[in-house]
């Protein structure tokens, strides 16, 4: 057991964030049990009567149960706001108990642990409650406090420095809290932005491929023994045996070859590998998927971009030469171009034909391309358009 839990600890970059919440409440128990062994013989001491004592000791060690029953249960986030519970309770008690430098120490602590989650909300509440009580605990032990009597008022100085702590890490966590804000809102507008267009590139290089010849990626041998290896690794996170994976990753390059549809409408699957196959298809690699977007967004963040140009965003033609030969050059290209390639949308807004000289000079005519091309520009091509499209259509 202890060696599953520290293989998945120095592993957690490769966990989701589930997980590593798990381990970090695992770790926040395994220390409120070092302490709360500790409470038990300084609770002589405390200024408490024995049977205060005995009911708090006696409700520490429940709610220490209630937390690993939570644990247990999977219910993670309740357990981590009963560890924060649990911690201000014990605050309270040292800090009730005693007027010393060490219960001032507690509130650090208890800090320490709220932001081990790095949960706004739960900062903001009960960071806050623990800096109020801090204050007021300072406020009322401040002769306790006192390191240096000749220094006036060198109570605040112990307010300051929990305060200071305090905002230093709300701006921290503030700070991440927008990184992760920034990168979640950057991935859902980029996959909107990219959605049709990859629509389009996959089924256009589908088609490449099948005309080359290419064997599909998920058909090759190595790309199916390194899926197979992350698989028995991530599922060796979570179990003993990570090999039973490797039937669910022969039902997702499966669902590649035959399609989910046929998988779903075929009697001889169960119902569990039916809901199995549902859920890998957003996975899959041959389709619109969100695991596409994550490759082709991944992808594109580490490559390096062009070197700057003053007309790197100047698409008009009469902007980016003065010469008429040039324009009317770049005029026959684009024409040759639009009949030649798959540029055409059919009823499912797929590409998969070339544009007809009607539908090029419709395009031409339309007041977008005035943005592109000078009226001089568009009217040349219209008194010509029966040499474009004489010489420069594709011939069927």
């Amino acid at each position: 057991m202890m060696n599953n839990f520290f293989r998945r600890f120095f592993n957690t970059e490769f966990l989701p964030m589930s997980e590593v919440k798990k381990i970090k409440i695992t770790l926040v128990m395994f220390f409120l049990l070092i302490i709360t062994a500790i409470t038990i013989p300084f609770s002589f001491f405390f200024k408490y009567d024995l049977i205060v004592k005995i009911i708090v000791l006696a409700a520490l060690v429940l709610g220490f149960i209630l937390i690993a029953l939570l644990i247990r249960w999977n219910k993670i986030s309740a357990a981590a706001q009963v560890s924060i519970v649990y911690t201000i309770a014990l605050t309270v008690y040292y800090t009730g108990g005693t007027s010393s430098f060490y219960g001032y120490l507690f509130f650090f602590i208890a800090l320490t642990i709220i932001i081990f989650y790095q949960e706004i909300y739960s900062y903001l509440s009960f960071g806050t409650l623990v800096v109020a009580l801090g204050m007021y605990f300072i406020y009322m032990h401040q002769a306790d406090l006192m390191a240096v009597e000749d220094i006036a008022n060198s109570f605040y100085i112990y307010a300051i420095i929990l305060f200071t702590f305090y905002l230093i890490f709300l701006v921290q966590i503030l700070y991440n809290e927008k990184i992760y804000i920034d990168l979640n809102y950057d991935w859902v507008k980029m996959n909107h932005l990219i959605a049709r267009y990859q629509d389009s590139s996959l089924s256009y290089l589908n088609e490449l491929d099948k005309k080359s010849r290419i064997q599909p990626s998920y058909e090759d041998v190595r790309f199916q023994k390194a899926v197979g290896d992350v698989s028995i690794f991530l599922s060796e996170q979570f179990r003993e045996n990570g090999k039973e994976i490797i039937n669910v990753r022969d039902l997702y390059l499966y669902i590649h070859e035959r399609g989910l549809k046929k998988i779903l409408e075929n009697e001889e699957f169960s119902v569990a590998t039916k809901k199995i196959a549902n859920r890998l298809d957003k996975f899959l690699l041959n389709g619109r998927t969100d695991m596409t977007s994550m490759i082709f967004n991944f992808y594109t963040k580490f490559r390096s971009t062009a070197p700057l140009k003053e007309n790197r965003y100047e698409y008009a033609l009469d902007k980016l030469t003065q010469k008429r030969d040039e324009q009317i050059i770049a005029l026959a290209l684009l024409y040759q171009y639009l009949a030649s390639e798959m540029s055409g949308f059919d009823e499912w807004d797929r590409m998969d034909r070339p544009l007809s000289h009607q539908e090029i000079a419709e395009l031409m005519m339309s007041p977008e391309m005035e943005e592109f091309f000078s009226a001089e520009l568009i009217a040349f091509f219209k008194d010509n358009g029966d040499l474009f499209e004489k010489y420069l259509a594709r011939k069927s």
